[in-house]
């Protein structure tokens, strides 16, 4: 046996064993010895003639599992030189720190639940970031955090939710002590995560919370001291940075780019990002930006806390994958809501933590919140997701939502003059433009679109640090087509009443 195969075969059978197609399982064992270090970035891999004798598969196979490991950045090709490994794992890390690190995070977690108390006036010191002051409701509301209700499967949900309620109290009990949340639940979207998003978690180190703001907001008591540093996103999401503050610590702005986040070498020890696709932006982060963080990270003993708050809305090709299924090391944290793709009343997120913090994260959603919340939502969500409604509700959605996208994306580039440079969108439920002119001529458009009736979310909500550029968020997906070109019609009159053509 070559080295190649060596590192991959024994991977590919287990991912065979697991109920990985053979293409899926070629795909997940290459992907998985580079992520290891043992396909070393530049090394020349087998030709797909070679690769599908390796492992007996078709030469179809083989060749469609390195499309894939190219459309994610791990290989690169060269025309009549073959095939090579473009992914660089980091050195060291938090492999060999992890004693440490769980010596620090999970010795009881006496030290870190001490500053919990003081969690209710930090975040009251706090909230003023939040700025989620009720706005006047227009006609064509076009600000995002709408749910998308319109193709909403309720009979599904109503016979879920139904059938937990016919077994209330009695079974209630059962999950009454339980911080980490309903069990079956758990179990679901661990099954989930490894269909969808690649991640691969016992339902140990999955703990439901209250929404993802919850599990941001207990990240950070748990990780910050006062005066610690932590590295969040600039445009940003407030709620981690009101978070961040409530836990005494210190914020590093990181610049954003159309490509989501620019890695730095900043001096923390927490990162706080969104690169399935940043908040606001919508930037999606390229492979070698992960696997950056990721060596930042290492170098660090740092720890990364990925929100994946709308993985589900992608329509434009292959989900990207998390950087929980690229961690090695035990550095990221992935959370994740149903608050988006669920009715707006179910508030229930995740957190997926690495062994190292799976029991202070427990303990202290234990020490604020003895009993668990929503738990016949918990249950009725278990129900539904394992009948298979959720996921048929998942592709309902996105084929729904995705051509709203294109709808809605065409006929805002078509608008007078062109005032806005809009960011790429393959996936989400809102579009990110920034105006083009001076802020006068932001704010005067934004005056007129008000007197006809149509709303967005501004930008300048979302930074930090002052910019000149004025930033919009358009939400579209709750929109039928008629109020869309409705209210796209209107913004077209305020632009030629403004003077644009």
């Amino acid at each position: 046996m070559n080295g190649f195969e060596i590192a991959v075969k024994p991977l590919y059978e287990r991912f065979l064993e697991e109920g990985c197609g053979k293409r899926d399982a070629l795909y997940e064992a290459i992907r998985a010895a580079m992520l290891a270090g043992a396909v070393p970035e530049g090394s020349r891999l087998p030709a797909t003639r070679q690769l599908a004798a390796l492992f007996g598969v078709s030469r179809g196979v083989a060749a469609a599992a390195y499309d894939m490991l190219h459309a994610d950045g791990y290989v690169r090709t060269s025309v009549g030189s073959g095939t090579y490994a473009a992914y660089r794992a980091p050195v060291g890390g938090l492999r060999g720190a992890g004693p440490d690190r769980q010596a620090r995070h999970a010795a009881d977690g006496g030290e870190r639940k001490v500053r919990l108390s003081a969690l209710g006036s930090r975040v009251v010191a706090a909230g003023g970031l939040m700025r989620l002051a009720r706005e006047q409701r227009s006609p064509y509301d076009l600000r995002i955090g709408r749910p998308v209700i319109a193709d909403f499967p309720y009979d599904d949900w109503k016979r879920a939710v139904y059938a937990e309620i016919r077994r209330f109290p009695g079974r209630m009990q059962e999950d009454a002590f339980r911080a980490e949340g309903h069990e079956p639940l758990r179990i679901a979207i661990a099954r989930h995560l490894a269909t969808t998003r690649g991640i691969r978690a016992t339902p140990d180190q999955i703990v439901v919370t209250n929404g993802s703001m919850q599990a941001i907001a207990l990240i950070a008591m748990l990780l910050l001291d006062p005066g610690d540093p932590a590295v969040v996103e600039d445009p940003g999401y407030p709620g981690t940075w009101a978070s961040v503050e409530a836990a005494g610590g210190r914020l590093i702005a990181a610049r954003v780019d159309k490509q989501g986040i620019v890695p730095e070498d900043w001096p923390a020890r927490l990162l706080f990002v969104t690169p399935g696709r940043q908040f606001p932006t919508g930037g999606v982060l390229p492979m070698d930006r992960r696997a950056a963080l990721l060596a930042w990270a290492a170098r660090r003993n740092a720890v990364i806390v990925e929100d994946d708050y709308d993985s589900e809305f992608r329509w434009g090709g292959r989900p990207v994958e998390p950087l929980k299924a690229m961690d090695q090391g035990g550095s990221v944290i992935y959370i994740g809501t149903f608050s988006r793709t669920m009715l707006h009343d179910v508030r229930i997120g995740f957190a997926v933590l690495p062994d190292g913090l799976a029991g202070s994260f427990r303990r202290a959603k234990a020490w604020i919140e003895p009993h668990p919340t929503d738990l016949i939502w918990q249950r009725a969500l278990a129900r539904f997701m394992a009948t298979g409604a959720y996921a048929r509700h998942l592709r309902r959605m996105q084929r729904i939502c995705g051509m709203r996208l294109l709808r809605f994306r065409a006929r805002m580039e078509a608008l007078p003059g062109a005032p806005f440079d809009w960011y790429p969108s393959v996936s989400g439920t809102h579009v990110y433009g920034e105006w083009r002119g001076e802020p006068g001529g932001y704010d005067a458009f934004r005056e007129a679109c008000g007197e006809l009736g149509v709303a967005w979310t501004d930008g300048r909500r979302y930074r930090l640090a002052p910019s000149a550029r004025r930033g919009a968020l358009f939400g579209f997906a709750h929109l039928d087509e008629r109020t869309m070109d409705a209210a796209v019609e209107r913004m077209a009159d305020a632009l030629r009443r403004l003077g644009f053509r």
